[in-house]
């Protein structure tokens, strides 16, 4: 339709809508409160829906069926909280006898508003209509207790309105029911804790979908949805009032700005975005902390302010019938001094309740006991302790509070939720100070999906959650002696985060701050420290260095000093891991962690060195496969480049699988037949493991870079490569593939297809590549202004003693690793052993390198020229 078609009203109303939102970002960008910005566009969007209405009905003025209609806003338009570019959901209520002309009016309103800009939910009832779907879909209910009367009929109005409070009244405890559910289904959609990396300002948890929460069960239990009215009812704490009403004008202010910034309407908070909104709102951003993080500790804030005063809310709603109560009670017992227990909660009758909530070493033995008998805390004795510790100043803790703090962090349990309830009382950082900085403290990469205090607690509920597993590492937690020293380690290993300085270090420091706070002893003291100093020592050896090279096992050992401490930092890095994200620990890393543990465990029992000359357990490997050799006629260079394996290969594969691969590749190598690659399925990274294997020359250059590109180049995603060299002259290298054409396992044809492609490449050594083929990965749809972590060379001359060790650390993205392994082969250096990981959005590549004649590369001048080159490979 061109706009000489329009009618006037829709000419005159979009022309409104135009200036009203250019209006109210100025009132925005000048720094207005956010509840005052979509009161204005409430404001704007009456005036627009009441002059389209009465152009609607401008020709029935004279109809008294008239008198039959009146026009509702509900949900967001009813409430008065409108973003810029919100729905306007209305309702046009009707008696049976206005109805046909309900029908005619309400097409030229929507028809109209439409075409002036507005989208619009819109629907035709019968009052009682309306009230019954409400008790039928938590979600109409939900959006109808915000109704608002914009014109027409107020006795209909008034009638409607009348009989959806006293109905939802009556029925409370089916509607608060339905409504929580529904809430927590969409939560499951779009995110069940407030600690996202890219949340919906509106639906993820702590939102403002938790705040509405509050209103539409006060609508179910006051009849009322206003929050200061909840307040005078006793229904809503004052002091969840107040941070509710901070938290709505943040909010607010904030689904405002993504708004105007999107023109469109967008309630998701993406990275890009926080960027720009971190900067546009003034944060200056301090020592090792960036003005992003601070503006999402203060997101993080607001939103855990909205998660707890929903959930006690919601939880007032619905606690247990009084059936239930009479049965927990009535088989109590007494556990102590103003504590009782039943089969599900552990309480403090109410005679006690009030001085009992305002003593800290009281609380915290109740939660000892909470803990080590696996209750959970009655909802109205808890709600006695927040209340009153949120009024007791913070202070000191004395002897009595630092002992139950320590006995409780002392048993697995329910340890993680009772340290979450510590957290949002402020408790914890009065015993540890440091862990206040932490409070909503956001690492500002894929890497990390939670803030920093999160990360520390779901650590150790990562750790608590072993005790009832069957694996080996559970059996490792289980016979800790020392449980609570391994709580403490991971609750504090990442305090240090958020300074400009190594982590580690810092948080050592801390440690020993934290130790004498709490009088810990000497040895534990001693303990503590080195663990937050080491905590991500396993993850270096493990997933950067040759395990089959004895000076890493023994350097580790030697690290480590005991195997008391062994196990205790296995647990560690496992739990640490566990608690970064969704897929960070996979069945690959922990493979690799429990290889690196068997190793070590295996020097201290017995003093031998896996890898050495003296190892048995290399023999004994050799024998087996030899003995299958020998069982089907081998030739004899299957027994020599066995002769010749290092561990690292040994141990790749499973007897019979390495049996087939030397067979297939002696006879390969002994037919001169060029280059070799075989492919196999690999169940742990589901993913396809190509073994590529060529004779070359001693030292020799480019065979890892020239699969890597065939690989590249293909389509394919190289998720992890190994390289090693067998004997002198046979280079055998790993790779595991993702193929985007072949989620699940492909079929021989396209393996097959692989394998020759690589053959061709590694036997034309002067043929160029093929074309990189292009692939689309939703990851990298931000962009690289997100990427704010530096990428990074090292050098490492001293861990082993024959090779250079190089690290890098970068982005991800296609064909990175092709770019590396071209860089090394254009800078003359010989690759050794490589070992590469991705973590997310993130790369950690390790390779042991040296020059052609077999020599470390110790000139710094040439040092400068790799690093410069590897950086440059980045842009």
């Amino acid at each position: 339709m061109t706009a000489s078609t329009l009618r006037p009203v829709v000419l005159r109303c979009r022309q409104r809508l135009r200036e009203g939102r250019a209006k109210a970002q100025l009132q925005h960008d000048s720094g207005s409160q956010g509840i005052l910005v979509s009161a204005r566009l409430a404001d704007l969007y009456d005036d627009i829906v009441l002059d389209v209405w009465n152009g609607a009905i401008e020709s029935f003025q004279n109809d008294p069926l008239l008198g039959g209609l009146a026009l509702v806003a509900h949900g967001g338009f009813g409430r008065r909280d409108l973003a810029p570019y919100s729905d306007a959901d209305m309702m046009l209520l009707t008696t049976r006898e206005s109805e046909p002309l309900a029908t005619q009016a309400a097409a030229n309103l929507t028809r109209d508003l439409v075409d002036a800009g507005i989208q619009v939910g819109f629907s035709i009832r019968l009052a009682n209509e309306a009230c019954s779907l409400a008790w039928l879909d938590p979600v109409i209910y939900s959006s109808l207790t915000e109704s608002r009367l914009l014109s027409g009929s107020l006795q209909l109005y008034s009638k409607y309105f009348h009989m959806l409070r006293h109905g939802a009244m009556r029925r409370q405890k089916r509607i608060v029911a339905d409504v929580i559910a529904a809430r927590r289904e969409e939560r499951k959609k779009w995110g069940e804790t407030n600690y996202l990396l890219r949340p919906n300002v509106k639906r993820s948890r702590g939102g403002l979908r938790d705040i509405q929460l509050i209103r539409w069960i006060g609508f179910a239990l006051y009849g009322e949805t206003d929050l200061e009215r909840l307040v005078k009812l006793g229904g809503l704490p004052e002091e969840d009032y107040r941070v509710l009403r901070r938290a709505t004008e943040f909010m607010l202010r904030l689904r405002n700005e993504i708004h105007f910034r999107e023109k469109k309407s967008q309630d998701v908070l993406d990275r890009p975005m926080q960027l720009e909104i971190a900067k546009a709102w003034g944060y200056p951003g301090e020592e090792g902390k960036l003005p992003v993080e601070q503006f999402m500790q203060d997101y993080f804030d607001n939103t855990r302010n909205v998660r707890y005063a929903s959930g006690f809310f919601a939880d007032d709603a619905r606690t247990q019938p009084f059936l239930h109560q009479l049965v927990e009670r009535s088989l109590s017992r007494k556990v102590s001094e103003n504590i009782r227990m039943g089969p599900k909660h552990i309480w403090v009758p109410d005679r006690a309740l009030k001085t009992f909530a305002s003593s800290l070493p009281d609380v915290l033995r109740l939660m000892f006991l909470a803990n080590q008998n696996r209750r959970r805390i009655s909802h109205r004795t808890w709600q006695a302790i927040r209340l009153a510790m949120q009024e007791r100043p913070p202070t000191l803790p004395d002897a009595d509070s630092i002992g139950a703090f320590l006995s409780l962090l002392s048993h697995p349990g329910r340890l993680a939720e009772l340290l979450r309830r510590l957290h949002e009382l402020r408790i914890i950082e009065q015993f540890i100070p440091a862990f206040k900085r932490t409070r909503g403290l956001l690492q500002f990469n894929a890497y990390h999906k939670y803030t920093v205090d999160v990360h520390c607690i779901r650590a150790v509920e990562a750790a608590t959650l072993l005790v009832d597993g069957s694996s080996p590492m559970g059996r490792r937690y289980r016979r800790l002696k020392d449980k609570g020293l391994l709580h403490l380690a991971l609750l504090i290993h990442d305090v240090g985060k958020g300074y400009d300085e190594e982590h580690c270090a810092v948080g050592a420091r801390i440690a020993l701050e934290t130790a004498e706070r709490l009088g810990l002893d000497a040895a534990s003291t001693e303990t503590l420290h080195w663990l937050v100093l080491k905590h991500l020592i396993v993850n270096v050896v493990a997933f950067r260095h040759d395990l089959s090279d004895p000076q890493i096992v023994l350097s580790f050992a030697a690290e480590v000093g005991s195997i008391r401490r062994l196990e205790l930092l296995i647990v560690h890095a496992v739990a640490d891991l566990q608690a970064v994200g969704p897929d960070v620990l996979t069945d690959w890393k922990l493979s690799l962690i429990e290889d690196l543990y068997k190793r070590t465990r295996r020097y201290f029992d017995t003093g031998h060195l896996p890898g050495s000359e003296d190892d048995p357990e290399i023999e004994k490997i050799h024998e087996r496969v030899s003995a299958r050799l020998e069982a089907k006629a081998a030739r004899r260079s299957c027994f020599e480049l066995l002769e010749n394996l290092p561990l690292s290969l040994l141990t790749r594969s499973e007897p019979d699988q390495l049996v087939d691969q030397l067979q297939e590749v002696a006879k390969e190598l002994d037919a001169d037949s060029g280059a070799i690659c075989l492919s196999q399925y690999d169940p742990v990274l589901s993913a396809m493991r190509y073994t590529v294997v060529r004779r070359e020359p001693k030292q020799s250059i480019g065979t890892f870079a020239r699969a890597t590109g065939a690989f590249t180049t293909a389509g394919l995603s190289i998720l992890r490569a190994q390289i090693e060299t067998v004997g002198d002259e046979v280079a055998w290298d790993d790779f595991w593939i993702s193929d985007p054409d072949y989620p699940e396992c492909p079929p021989r044809s396209r393996t097959d297809e692989i394998c020759g492609r690589v053959r061709q490449l590694l036997d034309s050594p002067d043929k160029p590549l093929p074309p990189q083929r292009r692939t689309w990965s939703s990851k990298h749809l931000e962009g690289s202004q997100v990427n704010v972590l530096p990428t990074k060379v090292t050098f490492d001359n001293d861990t082993v003693e024959r090779f250079t060790i190089v690290s890098y650390f970068a982005y991800d993205e296609v064909g990175l690793l092709y770019r590396v392994a071209s860089t090394f082969v254009q800078q003359n250096v010989v690759l050794h052993f490589a070992k590469i990981d991705t973590h997310l959005d993130q790369v950690a590549d390790v390779f042991y390198v040296s020059d052609r004649d077999g020599n470390k590369i110790m000139d710094s001048d040439w040092q400068a020229s790799i690093e410069a080159a590897l950086l440059d490979a980045m842009k």
